[in-house]
């Protein structure tokens, strides 16, 4: 569930839109050296997935990374979508209904939502995101519950972290659109006055748990405009004065010799 399908899924869709049907597609198998094979893509993908990010000992591990470990859990979300959007057959409800069960109920009851969310709470803003994406595309048919949870969820996120920049999120107004759908009025009014604040941008800080974090400023053309002349004023006398000290410096360098 790595970036395997960037390439291997990449390969698999151009295959498809020249012949009209998806090419067979192995990994090789090398984990174990005395019993070496080939594995069809399907159940590579499951094998992977239920030995590492279904795993609860792989998970509490896991755990132990901090926020690049929190970071990660995100990544291989995306990477599913990345699956389901390259080879859907590999990505069923299943798999989708265990991501949810494991990560947003913590069903094996290790703390991992509340640990995603301390340590790297965009992280569990782009979980929440890829599986509402997955939910809005219909590669995923989750219950009424579960989309409703996870809206609610990704509002939270949102209000408490501010939007990230997930491509899911961020840059999705199809998906925002979505999840507004799916939140009571008064939440969907918030949700979108969040989402508002992330598109102008500004120079106010944002108060979090852990610290500060500064929006992102905008610079209109005008403003632009104003502030190249001082930085060309600026430049040019810092080269000027490198010149003249220069100068004085093999001058008084002629003298002594």
């Amino acid at each position: 569930l790595d970036h395997v399908f960037e390439f291997m899924g990449g390969m698999n869709t151009a295959i498809k839109e020249v012949t009209g049907k998806d090419p067979d597609a192995y990994f090789a198998d090398y984990r174990n050296r005395k019993n070496m094979r080939m594995q069809e893509l399907k159940e590579a993908v499951g094998v992977e997935a239920r030995a590492t990010i279904f795993n609860p000992k792989y998970i509490k591990e896991k755990m132990k990374g901090k926020a690049s470990s929190a970071g990660q859990i995100a990544e291989i979300t995306t990477n599913m979508f990345g699956w389901e959007a390259t080879r859907p057959e590999l990505i069923d409800d299943e798999i989708w209904n265990e991501l949810y069960e494991t990560y947003v109920e913590d069903k094996h009851n290790l703390g991992i939502r509340e640990f995603i969310h301390k340590e790297n709470g965009a992280s569990l803003q782009t979980v929440t995101a890829v599986m509402l994406e997955a939910t809005r595309k219909g590669m995923w048919k989750a219950s009424t519950e579960q989309i409703s949870n996870l809206a609610s969820m990704h509002n939270g996120l949102v209000k408490e972290f501010g939007a990230e920049s997930s491509s899911f999120s961020a840059n999705n107004e199809k998906l925002q659109n979505y999840i507004a759908r799916k939140l009571p009025e008064n939440e969907a009014k918030e949700y979108k006055s969040e989402l508002q604040k992330m598109k102008t941008g500004s120079t106010e800080e944002i108060n979090t748990k852990e610290g500060k974090v500064l929006k992102k400023e905008e610079v209109n053309p005008e403003q632009a405009k104003e502030k190249m002349p001082l930085n060309g004023l600026l430049i040019g006398g810092g080269i000027l004065v490198a010149f003249i000290g220069l100068l004085i410096y093999f001058k008084k360098k002629r003298k002594n010799e």
